[in-house]
């Protein structure tokens, strides 16, 4: 019995246990379920979501097989009509080539027929284009003569050739505003101030020959080389730059600093060219030349050349020579060859003042005048030529708000700008064919005097800086070249001496210096004629 209920009693507990157990199972049953169940629920979401995109996807790809069944349908009648217009096209042409066929032979005949035609009709064009060919030569020939005959008339009236030759910019200006408008192969420049544009700006000048910024030394001597020859023909002829300061006149009349033979400037190339023609007449011809070199500065004129090495101060003559330019008491150095002129020239150029002013590091301060004496005498007929060249490098002209010089240099940039403006008065006199002409208001126009005044052949060469804040000293410049160009000096005359003649005028010196010797013994006999009342009186005192 006991038994039985220790039995009872462990089933009881068993039974409990297995209760406790199922209630345990339920429960994680029903967590199982309903976390499945959620599961369920968020899957057959997702599962909606994607069927309604690919139910839209199913919508859009019927939409666009519509519409690619609906360009098909386009496309497939828009090829069939092509079709039919290529096919009309082919048609057309296959008539038009049967036409061309047909025609061929006869287009064939026409050709050859046209061909003989153009045949003949060419030749008489080429008859035609020879005769034009020659009229254009005659006409070349003629502007040449026309230019020719324009020479001789200035030749004949005497007038001051001028040259226009424009500087280039330098290679340290960084604001490059040029006035310079225009440059015409007649000689004719137009500049324009920047500052006011229109044409109420721009002025028009017409000189001889315009050089622009990129002509060569070469190209500028070859327009004068014609004027540097006549002096061994026995002419006089002067050149000179003008030009503000830092406008290329040394430049230009030198050439830089250890030029090279193609940098030479007029100076060298003038004096080569010289010798040049004499070893081409020396057959004929017996030259001899010689060199001056003189500085007006700070209105003294100085040798450059003097013997002792250092500039000495030099009077002018005031009789008129008829060899040009004399500066009696300037040392002449005969000259053989192009290389003893540059052994010269370095000396002279060595002794010529400059220094830096705010416009140029290089200043000229002075004027340099070479003067080349030419003695050419005939083998054969004894005739003797005298020819003069005077090569002239102006100091420029200068504002002295702009050059910034002081004390001595203000004194100087003074000089040159009185100088120079005797220059304009002189120009000025000359083309007003004044009775009157200043030259002796300075020592560089009473320098000048035998070039402006005489008949001499005289070329200025005018350099202009074109930058534009150098137009009003630009004005300037050219409106004085302008003035220039309209001087009539008369036409120039060769210093040729026939034999009879030159042996006469060795008897006129001879006479002059037997009469200056007769001159100076009767001197001397007055002067003893006087002194002899004098000693008794010196006596009896």
């Amino acid at each position: 019995m006991m038994k039985l209920v220790k039995e009872n009693e462990k089933n009881i507990l068993e039974l409990a246990a297995m209760r406790q157990e199922l209630d345990i199972v339920g429960m994680v049953h029903k967590f199982c379920s309903l976390e499945m169940e959620a599961e369920a629920k968020a899957a057959i979401a997702i599962l909606q979501l994607k069927i309604k995109e690919l139910e839209c996807l199913l919508a859009d790809s019927n939409n666009k097989v519509k519409e690619l069944e609906e360009s098909f349908e386009s496309k497939c009648q828009s090829w069939s009509m092509k079709e039919k217009i290529y096919q009309s096209f082919i048609d057309f042409q296959f008539e038009a080539m049967q036409k061309l066929r047909s025609s061929s032979e006869a287009i064939k005949q026409e050709v050859l027929e046209t061909q003989k035609r153009y045949s003949f009709e060419f030749n008489h064009l080429e008859s035609k284009l020879k005769a034009v060919t020659d009229a254009a030569g005659n006409y070349h020939e003629v502007l040449k003569e026309n230019h020719k005959l324009f020479s001789e008339l200035q030749d004949l009236k005497g007038n001051i050739r001028v040259y226009c030759r424009i500087r280039p910019f330098l290679p340290g200006q960084t604001e490059k505003l040029s006035t310079i408008e225009n440059i015409s192969e007649n000689g004719q420049l137009v500049i324009a101030n920047p500052s006011k544009p229109g044409k109420d700006s721009q002025r028009s000048f017409k000189f001889n020959k315009v050089f622009g910024p990129d002509a060569t030394q070469g190209e500028v001597f070859a327009d004068i080389q014609p004027f540097v020859k006549s002096v061994v023909d026995g002419y006089n002829v002067c050149i000179f730059a003008y030009g503000q300061t830092g406008s290329g006149k040394t430049y230009t009349m030198t050439g830089p600093t250890g030029a090279t033979e193609e940098e030479w400037g007029v100076n060298y190339l003038a004096l080569n060219h010289l010798f040049k023609v004499s070893q081409d007449r020396k057959s004929n011809m017996v030259y001899e030349v010689a060199v001056q070199m003189v500085e007006i500065y700070n209105e003294q004129v100085r040798d450059l050349l003097s013997s002792d090495g250092s500039p000495k101060r030099v009077g002018i003559t005031t009789i008129s020579q008829p060899n040009g330019l004399a500066v009696p008491e300037a040392c002449m150095h005969p000259v053989i060859s192009t290389s003893d002129v540059l052994d010269l020239m370095d000396i002279g150029f060595k002794n010529r003042v400059v220094s830096a002013t705010a416009l140029n590091a290089r200043s000229s301060r002075s004027h340099s005048i070479v003067t080349v004496h030419v003695r050419g005498k005939n083998v054969k007929t004894g005739t003797v030529l005298y020819g003069n060249l005077h090569l002239i490098d102006l100091a420029g002209s200068e504002r002295v708000d702009r050059s910034e010089v002081t004390g001595h240099r203000l004194r100087e940039a003074q000089h040159i700008n009185k100088s120079l403006s005797s220059l304009g008065d002189v120009i000025f006199a000359l083309a007003k064919k004044s009775p009157h002409v200043p030259y002796r208001n300075s020592k560089l126009t009473q320098v000048l005097q035998s070039s402006l005044g005489g008949q001499a052949k005289t070329i200025m060469l005018v350099q202009l800086n074109p930058d534009a804040t150098s137009f009003s000293e630009s004005m300037s410049t050219l409106k004085f070249a302008e003035r220039v160009s309209g001087v009539e000096l008369g036409a120039a005359q060769s210093s040729k001496e026939e034999k009879d003649v030159r042996e006469l005028l060795e008897q006129m010196a001879s006479l002059k210096d037997k009469i200056a010797e007769k001159d100076e013994e009767i001197r001397r006999l007055k002067s003893l004629r006087d002194l002899k009342p004098r000693i008794p009186q010196q006596h009896q005192l």
